[in-house]
């Protein structure tokens, strides 16, 4: 009897030891699992965000010479063939202006160089290049090249080959065609905008920046060693936000964003892709899980060898304090039943409790990390993923207009008082469009100077009223830092219909956004 009684209390001590390690070391597995997940996703947004930031920069830097090239274009002494002299000193001046055009060329209409930047190629033709035979009839931009006809003409102290960008547009001379306007616009500009990007993200650890062309194989720009080459076929460019993959045998993790151009400029269908080695961006995530781990292992222990020390004295009060952690799982606001008299049988109790509270602790943590990545951390609102989230929790049958929201004048308020005072011009605008937000309404940043409002018990013509306020809400004159700022709105609005997706909306907001912009600015449009 003796033997059978010490068996039954070594085997319940037994049982009851590896039930609290499997449940502990379980929740701490799932817990470390899914924080790490969610610091991961986070890893990869940021750099896919910060893909999309450069691929803009890039974007805007394109139409800006797009833009100057076409305004040259119109001046009449470059339309008229015959004022060669006026028209290489007005070349020679943008080139001053803008050292990034390595040349500038005025064709007559059989495609002969008449003026130019230090007279380099007048005389020649150049009929059979695309920079002429492209910009015909239209505008034309040409994708990267290396130089043909320049190549021993231009100064080159790096040695390297000479990378262009092809801009050239039509000239006429009282509406008959006289020529072309031609330029090549160096990649060095590219090279620029990367290193200064770099010095900007210098808080994020080896990070590399690739430019891949169109073709989506050759790249264009890329650390040392790897402009020109083509990209790894173990590298697949997504529309994903970011994905993983080996590069030559080292992990990486990388967010992509492909121009989209800006305004009348189309963009050359290059993508930016921004890398970090797993070892760096999974870091933190790394050891969370180690600790997390190392923590419920250590806790899972402790409760084994208690419940194993004391199988026979704590029998009863362990099945208590079993019944009363099961039912902890459905109510967290209970707690332990508290045992006086038996030292040891408080001090598992006390145990139990913090270890529960931690991961309780850890828990509300996790769900904290989930609300932050819904929040724009500059101005408070609700971002991309707070807005999906939002969109998510909407009943069916919700009827929703969304309003596309874009600040006219803000860039020029960034170049003129820096971007310390631009952030504070956001968080202002924030606040000013919270102020009018009826209630069901939502409001979130879509990044930069974009936002976007849902309204759901209105109807189209109340939103083109709410419309007309923000708009003259917004600008009002600003006070930051001492500075008076002005700047405008222009809004974007279309209607949800049955069966169409959150994209499909947003994109018809953001074509009545457009035709906001081309009206104007400051106004609205409905789509």
């Amino acid at each position: 009897m003796f033997r059978l009684s010490l068996r039954f209390d070594v085997l319940l001590a037994g049982l009851i030891s590896l039930l609290f390690f499997s449940m502990t070391l379980g929740l701490t597995f799932f817990i470390s699992q899914h924080a790490t997940n969610r610091l991961q996703s986070e890893v990869g947004m940021n750099l896919s965000t910060t893909a999309h930031q450069l691929s803009d920069k890039l974007d805007h830097y394109m139409w800006s010479r797009y833009a100057e090239v076409k305004l040259l274009g119109s001046l009449s002494t470059i339309q008229q063939t015959e004022q060669k002299a006026e028209t290489r000193q007005t070349l020679e001046e943008l080139q001053r202006q803008i050292p990034d055009f390595s040349w500038i060329g005025r064709l007559d209409a059989k495609g002969k160089v008449v003026a130019s930047t230090n007279q380099i190629l007048e005389g020649t033709s150049i009929k059979e290049r695309p920079v002429f035979q492209q910009a015909l009839s239209q505008p034309f931009i040409g994708d990267v090249h290396e130089a043909v006809l320049l190549a021993k003409l231009l100064p080159n102290p790096s040695g390297e080959p000479l990378q262009f960008v092809d801009i050239s547009t039509p000239l006429y001379d009282k509406g008959r065609f006289s020529g072309v306007l031609a330029t090549h616009l160096s990649f060095e500009w590219a090279k620029a905008i990367e290193q200064s990007f770099q010095s900007a993200t210098s808080s994020l650890q080896q990070v590399d920046v690739f430019i891949i062309s169109q073709d989506r194989k050759t790249i264009l720009l890329g650390p040392n060693g790897w402009s020109g080459k083509t990209l790894p076929d173990s590298v697949t460019l997504t529309s994903n936000a970011s994905a993983t993959a080996s590069w030559q045998g080292k992990e990486f993790v990388s967010g992509q964003s492909t121009s989209r151009g800006y305004k009348d400029y189309d963009g050359l269908g290059w993508t930016v892709l921004v890398r970090q080695p797993t070892s760096i961006a999974f870091a933190d995530a790394d050891a969370l899980r180690q600790t997390i781990f190392i923590a419920g292992l250590i806790a899972s222990f402790i409760t084994a060898v208690l419940g194993w020390m004391l199988a026979k004295l704590l029998t009863r009060p362990l099945l208590k304090i079993t019944y009363a952690a099961q039912q902890m799982q459905d109510d967290p606001s209970k707690s332990l039943p508290n045992h006086r008299g038996i030292r040891e049988i408080e001090t598992l109790t006390d145990a139990l409790q913090r270890l529960i509270h931690r991961l309780l602790h850890t828990e509300q943590e996790k769900l904290t990390f989930e609300r932050l990545s819904q929040r724009d951390s500059l101005t408070g609102l609700a971002n991309r993923n707070g807005l999906a989230q939002y969109i998510e929790q909407l009943p069916a049958e919700t009827h929703s207009i969304y309003l596309c929201l874009d600040l006219d004048g803000f860039k020029a308020v960034n170049d003129t008082y820096g971007h310390a005072l631009g952030d504070l011009l956001l968080i202002e605008v924030s606040q000013r469009l919270e102020q009018l937000l009826p209630p069901g309404g939502f409001v979130a940043r879509l990044g930069g100077d974009e936002f976007i409002i849902v309204l759901t018990t209105q109807s189209l013509t109340e939103a083109r009223y709410l419309g007309e306020q923000w708009i003259a809400h917004v600008s009002m004159p600003y006070h930051l830092e001492e500075q008076t700022v002005h700047i405008g709105m222009s809004i974007g609005v279309a209607e949800q219909v049955t069966g169409e997706s959150l994209e499909q909306v947003m994109h018809r907001a953001d074509l009545a956004l457009y035709r906001s912009k081309q009206n104007g600015r400051g106004c609205m449009s409905v789509h």
